[in-house]
This record gives structure tokens, C-alpha cells and sequence, in this order.
């Protein structure tokens, strides 16, 4: 049985990660709205995605024997994580 003291940790560290990745999301809307009229084409494609990946963030979270398998398979080495973003991420 896991200490009450880790899962409280756990718990509390899922929620700091939501939370982080909820400002990202909206960091990023905030971006296109200062550079990029509502009309333009890629501010409305911008928002599409944002919204998109919200809604799969949402989805892997409460799809819970779905996520216990790709957590498994991301321990595996078994997921490709390279996001290529013209190199910014290392």
C-alpha cells in the first residue's frame, strides 16, 4: 500500500502540472490574439489547435485504464516523445 504522504505529493504535483499546462495553453492564445486579428486565417487555425489539444488533455486525463497503459508504454520506451519545434526543445 502507498504511503498516504506520497499519494497526497503525487496528487498535489498532477494538479501544479494541470494548472501549469492550462497557462501555457492560454499564454499561447494571448500570443496569437496580440500578433493576429480574430478574422486571420491562422489565428482561427491557432485557436482551433489550442483548443484541440485542451480537449485531448482532457481526454487522456479521465480515460484512466487508457492512461495507466500509456504510462506504462512511456516507461517502456515504447512512446516517441520528439516534438520537433525547429529545435527549441532539448
Amino acid at each position: 500500500m502507498e504511503n498516504i504522504d506520497e499519494v497526497f505529493e503525487s496528487t498535489k504535483q498532477a494538479i501544479t502540472n494541470f494548472e501549469n499546462i492550462k497557462e501555457c495553453i492560454q499564454g499561447l492564445y494571448e500570443v496569437l490574439k496580440i500578433n493576429l486579428s480574430q478574422e486571420n486565417i491562422y489565428f482561427q487555425i491557432g485557436q482551433d489547435n489550442l483548443e484541440a489539444l485542451y480537449q485531448n488533455l482532457l481526454e487522456l486525463m479521465i480515460n484512466e485504464l487508457g492512461t495507466i497503459e500509456f504510462m506504462k508504454m512511456l516507461k517502456n520506451a515504447e512512446i516517441d516523445l520528439d516534438l520537433p519545434l525547429d529545435n527549441l526543445i532539448e
